[in-house]
């Protein structure tokens, strides 16, 4: 069986974009920013995929960036924030169980980049084809 379907799904957003990406039958997200110039990306938490309630989600103590093919770990107190780097890669991990109740989804924000959301730890695995839409 494919890793996608098994092991995740995938969506992408634009930079300003507020798409919802539901967690309902994952058990978090890999976030991917690629294609940014420095500066802040928000995440959120919303209560559906119309970003009902959004608010920010001050989980991130750790996330990484690569720039040149090497990748940096980088620490920080509890933010809704993490920095991009220009021109490199960053990735940052949100679980299910860190939204507050009643939270579903998370939407992902920066000037510049573009996201690729990977709900991963999949309650229901699915072929590829048979996959539900994260927005939903």
């Amino acid at each position: 069986m494919d890793a996608l379907g098994r092991l995740f799904n995938a969506a992408t957003s634009a930079t300003t974009a507020a798409t919802a990406f539901g967690l309902k039958d994952a058990g978090g997200a890999t976030i991917i920013l690629i294609g940014a110039t420095s500066g802040n990306a928000t995440i959120q938490e919303a209560q559906d995929s119309a970003g009902t309630g959004a608010q920010n989600l001050a989980v991130f103590t750790k996330y990484y960036r690569q720039n040149s093919g090497v990748w940096t770990k980088v620490t920080q107190a509890a933010a809704a924030t993490v920095t991009a780097g220009t021109g490199g890669l960053l990735v940052a991990e949100v679980e299910a169980s860190q939204l507050s109740d009643g939270f579903t989804h998370i939407t992902c924000s920066h000037a510049s980049g573009s996201f690729v959301i990977l709900p991963r730890d999949l309650n229901t695995k699915r072929k590829p084809e048979n996959l539900r839409s994260v927005t939903s």
